[in-house]
């Protein structure tokens, strides 16, 4: 962000570590969301994580500080290691946040695990499975409507599984599934496809409902075909229609 923005979110982080700092039960500051991106939209929010020492606690606390909403969760150092050894989203507080205070050197190591987290990555069969019969699910109701001439019905079915179509993606492609505000700068991560991959997503969220239809059958064609349900298929496809 630039300008004035840009200088109220530096002056707001210097006195939240400045305040830190002084208290020994913190032993670490990331910053992480959209402005630790570097894509954040007029009026974001400041989003931080607090490293506890062994066994402190913190309740969550969201407030305004000069017009700024900012968000503050605290964690100590074995919780926030679970989280991130449990939770796979959690890889992307450290790939895209950015370290503020780290005295102890904790959340440059968290850094470096969750960096192998993500190189490492590969989808359970159990995720694979739901997610593949939940698409297959979709893409047969999104066929029936649309063969029958039902376009609304079809666009609203696709509108419904927006979401598992993005987690279908990344599935197939081996990758945890980001935050919903990180979706779009880890497209790059995508790289076994589809192709056009942005263009696709522009076009199957913001496209006429025709084509939204299209797009999606398209991505769910693709998708479907790389997570390899090892030919299982919960639900047969209509008569006149072949993978």
């Amino acid at each position: 962000m630039k300008g004035d923005a840009d200088l109220l979110y530096q002056t707001l982080l210097q006195e939240i570590i400045e305040e830190a700092s002084g208290q020994e039960e913190i032993i670490g500051i990331l910053l992480t969301g959209s402005v630790a991106r570097g894509d954040a939209l007029p009026g974001a929010d400041l989003d931080l994580r607090f490293i506890l020492t062994p066994g402190a606690r913190r309740a969550f606390h969201r407030g305004l500080r000069q017009g700024v909403l900012v968000e503050q969760e605290y964690a100590d150092a074995a919780g926030t290691q679970y989280k991130l050894e449990t939770n796979p989203m959690e890889v992307y507080a450290y790939l895209d946040g950015c370290i503020l205070f780290d005295p102890q050197g904790i959340l440059a190591l968290l850094k470096e695990q969750a960096q192998r987290r993500f190189e490492t990555y590969r989808i359970s069969e159990q995720e694979r499975e739901k997610i593949t019969s939940w698409l297959e699910a979709a893409r047969f109701k999104i066929r029936v409507a649309e063969r029958g001439g039902h376009l609304l019905k079809a666009a609203f079915v696709a509108g419904t599984v927006s979401w598992q179509v993005i987690e279908g993606l990344w599935a197939a492609n081996n990758r945890p599934l980001p935050p919903n505000g990180s979706i779009w700068a880890h497209l790059e991560d995508l790289s076994q496809g589809p192709p056009d991959v942005e263009e696709r997503l522009k076009q199957f969220f913001c496209g006429e409902t025709k084509q939204r239809v299209e797009v999606a059958l398209e991505l769910l064609d693709w998708i479907l075909l790389y997570l390899d349900s090892e030919g299982k298929t919960s639900l047969p496809l209509e008569p006149g229609v072949q993978d």
